[in-house]
């Protein structure tokens, strides 16, 4: 990652110097799965959480906009248009708002720890979701992900930290601590087929994700879910989390 370093006036020309900052490293990693409502994380051996339901929000609020909008068309299609543009332009300038200041967060975060980014390949999942359902579509357009990914990509390697994109393959279905087939208990809740852990999905992801890209995870699986507190059963993981299922 290159940085302007300063400019040489001469008789003849202008000479831009840029300073070469050293090869990316990082003494630790840190796994991400992006949700609509919510990151989860795994940084340096604690699951974390970041609330993204204010921007999910923004989305729906200026999605309805759209629709009352879009009834109008036919009776004044001009004002309709400028109406369209002048709300698109309003939720993109606040979805970028809440984005920058999400990702710094989480940038300090990660160079207080000097902790690199494990990310999910991501490239081309929209075209693979969309399966012409207009629930889904209107889903997956309220879904951040990839624009979390450049902003914090970008970010962490203004700070020399290290980023990588791993297959997001099963990432959720298979059991971190036995590789065994994991099976939906209802809502996000899932239950281990072959040795009976029961955990929430989305850290099943960032563990198997940190895994993937870390080839020596500061911990392993079982002491991250034994040191949280994420062995539970299924009536206790309701009875804590009753607005996940």
């Amino acid at each position: 990652f290159s940085r302007i370093g300063g400019l040489i006036l001469t008789e003849k020309e202008l000479i831009i110097t840029v300073k070469k900052s050293a090869e990316p490293k990082a003494d630790k990693w840190a796994s991400f799965d992006v949700n609509l409502t919510n990151i989860t994380a795994l940084i340096d051996g604690e699951v974390k959480r970041y609330d993204l339901r204010e921007l999910y929000h923004i989305h729906r609020v200026y999605e309805v906009k759209r629709q009352r909008i879009q009834k109008l068309s036919k009776i004044k299609p001009l004002t309709s248009k400028k109406l369209l543009e002048k709300y698109s332009g309003r939720e993109g300038n606040r979805a970028k708002d809440f984005m920058h200041k999400l990702t710094t967060q989480i940038a300090r975060e990660l160079k207080e720890k000097n902790c690199g980014a494990i990310l999910e390949n991501l490239k081309g999942i929209k075209k693979r979701i969309l399966n012409g359902s207009k629930k889904m579509n209107r889903k997956l357009s309220k879904w951040n992900a990839r624009t979390f990914q450049f902003t914090l990509e970008y970010k962490l390697k203004w700070l020399n930290l290290p980023v990588k994109y791993v297959s997001p393959a099963k990432s959720s279905k298979t059991c971190p601590l036995c590789s065994g087939s994991m099976a939906s208990h209802g809502g996000r809740i899932m239950k281990c087929e072959e040795c009976n852990v029961i955990l929430d999905r989305d850290i099943i992801a960032v563990l198997n994700l940190q895994m993937r890209g870390a080839k020596f995870p500061q911990r392993a699986p079982n002491e991250i879910i034994e040191g949280e507190g994420l062995y539970m059963s299924i009536k206790d993981y309701v009875a804590q989390n009753p607005d996940i299922v």
